[in-house]
């Protein structure tokens, strides 16, 4: 009988830390957190010299990386670097090599989640283009009517 008593404390205390914890919060709004705010402009030309590759990992030769196994889809980092060398880091692994002895491998990495709002202005770059376009159409239709 005294476990449900437990339980019960158990929760109210989580819930005292919980709310606790969500009071101290600081708010931060993004317009203070996100400064030097500009539009992304030219994106489809830049994209234009990007090579999107399937690839597999050298699992064998690098076991010791746990890549991930089967065909990827991405980048060269020697490709992306020329357009947009933010999106490159260095990726880095710790490993063990032997008794009490660990290495670290480092490598170029590609960050694609940053592609995605390069993306979404080329679309809408493309969309302005394709728009302009629909109406010069209509007007040579009723020109030659």
């Amino acid at each position: 009988m005294r476990y449900p008593l437990i339980l019960k404390g158990s929760a109210i205390g989580l819930l005292f830390t919980a709310f606790t914890l969500s009071a101290n919060a600081q708010k931060i709004e993004e317009q203070q957190l996100k400064i030097k705010i500009g539009k992304i402009e030219n994106s489809t030309q830049h994209l234009k010299n990007l090579e999107p590759v399937t690839f597999k990992y050298d699992v064998d030769k690098y076991k010791y990386l746990k890549l991930p196994v089967g065909e990827q889809y991405g980048f060269l980092a020697s490709n992306v670097r020329p357009e947009f060398p933010e999106m490159v880091y260095e990726a880095s692994k710790v490993y063990n090599e032997g008794k009490n002895a660990s290495k670290v491998a480092r490598y170029s990495e590609v960050n694609t989640e940053s592609m995605i709002p390069l993306l979404v202005a080329a679309i809408k770059e493309q969309q302005a283009e394709i728009e302009l376009l629909k109406k010069e159409l209509n007007l040579l239709k009723e020109k030659s009517k």
